[in-house]
């Protein structure tokens, strides 16, 4: 079931989807849903009946998005963090974790990297093209990075890209140059307030939790 989009996150897609371009770096401070905010990007790109808004979020390309089945889409990140937001590992890397011989990566390995460029340049499989998001982007080190720059630099027909980075300045100039950069909206705090009463904080907490996270609802 796909979750519905907080509101300041919802904001800002109409704006990026109406533009050109096959690479995005969506960039700003953690907790502002740089990571909700790329899943919805490459969401309305695959989607079969997309809006100016987004993806309709009924139709089968949408619903092998939320189950992490797409055959169009990759997504990069640090094993680690693929494992805590559910999404599966390739074969070999789980197998390699399941019989321990090695542990989680916190960063993104080149052979994933390398894998996904591979399945940048195949044919797209529903022919909506196909995606890549990255995340967080910072996380590549500079030979996994150098892997991708390469695809950045001329990239393949039907495939698009979107980074998504808590520390872009970070991320190796080259790559931020051959990206489009969005920064992250900050909510206001009335609808910061809302969406965390949504996610279940107690509305006497709220406010508190939300000024020690300096304004960042999703910290």
């Amino acid at each position: 079931m796909t979750q519905a989009l907080a509101p300041w996150i919802a904001r800002q897609l109409p704006a990026l989807l109406a533009q050109r371009g096959h690479a995005w770096l969506l960039q700003g401070p953690s907790g502002l849903g740089q990571f909700d905010l790329a899943l919805a990007l490459v969401r309305a790109w695959l989607c079969d009946q997309p809006t100016p808004q987004g993806a309709c979020g009924e139709c089968a390309s949408c619903h092998a998005i939320d189950v992490h089945t797409h055959t169009d889409l990759v997504v990069l990140m640090p094993e680690t963090e693929m494992l805590a937001r559910g999404w599966p590992l390739p074969e070999k890397a789980q197998a390699e974790i399941d019989d321990k011989k090695r542990k989680p990566s916190r960063d993104i390995r080149v052979d994933a990297m390398r894998e996904a460029i591979e399945f940048a340049q195949r044919t797209s499989g529903r022919g909506r093209g196909k995606a890549l998001l990255v995340y967080p982007a910072e996380r590549m080190n500079a030979v996994t990075a150098n892997a991708l720059l390469k695809t950045l630099e001329e990239p393949p027909g039907d495939a698009r890209f979107v980074l998504a980075s808590d520390a872009a300045h970070l991320l190796l100039p080259t790559i931020r140059s051959r990206c489009q950069a969005h920064t992250l909206a900050w909510p206001a705090e009335p609808e910061a307030l809302a969406w965390l009463a949504e996610q279940g904080v107690a509305a006497a907490l709220a406010p508190g939790l939300l000024r020690a996270a300096g304004g960042r609802p999703a910290a």
